[in-house]
């Protein structure tokens, strides 16, 4: 297994670091089982398990019928911070600075699963009205099998080369937009248009064709005139569309609770890591970006508009 030394940088963003939706499960344990002999990480892990399933699965899972003080505390599908050297979650737990966890972590998007002891660097409240997991803690990877820890640096890397290329379009757009805000507004509201022409379009001759169908199947199975066909299929096509407009008005109301909550979510992950970066920086520093800033918005106001 390999150790890692928290002394030899105190930078914890030294790595590379991403957002992933994980299945978390933690334990506390004291700093002495870090030290006893082979194989003191899967005695860690035994303790937590039945044991009929310890020659079955080497890695820990909650379980109801375990007593309450060898159960793993459950969080699912959490979006941890993670990188190959350590990791922040949130929790309903409140962790000392030094404290040693074994956790557990399954990986949603790939399904992998790992396990490493970790040490907290930090832990601190959230946002103070937060009443769902309202501890932030900073972890440390101190103990990471190898086949974990190659697992672990292969996921981060492949998710930092996803995050390149989407942010280089990212960029290349919002450099486009600053250059050329006429030319790109224009060809988006004309494309916008094409669009809405087209659906529009592709609707009408939905609509066209449903309806000339309807009229020979009901014609052909109730031997109607023409009048007593338009009457049936008009209401035929009522029925469906109030139908319709009754699931949209269902499925709308969730939809923007989902899309509202997901929105604060990560404006409150960004301005929490925003204010987190401004205050790491040093004054000089701190200038520094205020003075870039300034001279950017002031030469695009003068030269760019």
């Amino acid at each position: 297994m390999d150790k890692a030394n928290m002394t030899k940088n105190n930078n914890r963003r030294v790595s590379f670091r991403i957002y992933e939706q994980v299945n978390l499960f933690y334990k506390k344990i004291d700093e002495n089982r870090l030290t006893e002999p082979y194989p003191a990480f899967d005695n860690v892990l035994n303790d937590f398990l039945l044991p009929t399933e310890v020659s079955q699965n080497p890695t820990p899972r909650p379980d109801k019928d375990l007593p309450e003080d060898m159960q793993f505390n459950e969080d699912d599908s959490l979006n941890v911070n993670i990188s190959a050297s350590g990791m922040a979650f949130t929790c309903d737990d409140a962790f000392k600075e030094g404290d040693y966890l074994v956790i557990r972590l399954l990986l949603l998007s790939s399904l992998a699963s790992i396990v490493a002891y970790c040490k907290v660097v930090y832990c601190k409240t959230t946002n103070p009205y937060e009443t769902h997991h309202p501890y932030l803690v900073g972890a440390h990877f101190v103990s990471l099998k190898d086949q974990d820890q190659e697992l672990l640096s292969k996921h981060v890397d492949k998710k930092k080369m996803q995050q390149t290329v989407v942010k280089g379009f990212i960029l290349a757009a919002v450099l486009t937009v600053i250059a050329m805000p006429d030319v790109v507004f224009g060809l988006l509201f004309e494309l916008l248009h094409h669009l809405l022409e087209l659906f529009l379009e592709f609707c009408h001759l939905a609509f066209e064709f449903i309806e000339i169908n309807l009229d020979k199947l009901i014609e052909h199975l109730f031997e109607t005139d023409l009048h007593q066909t338009q009457v049936i299929v008009f209401y035929i096509i009522a029925s469906f569309v109030f139908y319709g407009l009754y699931r949209l008005f269902r499925a709308v109301p969730p939809f923007c609770r989902r899309c509202k909550k997901n929105t604060v979510a990560y404006w409150s992950r960004k301005k929490a890591s925003l204010l987190f970066y401004w205050r790491e920086q040093s004054l000089f520093n701190k200038i520094k970006l205020v003075a870039i800033g300034v001279a950017a918005i002031t030469g695009y106001i003068f030269f760019g508009m």
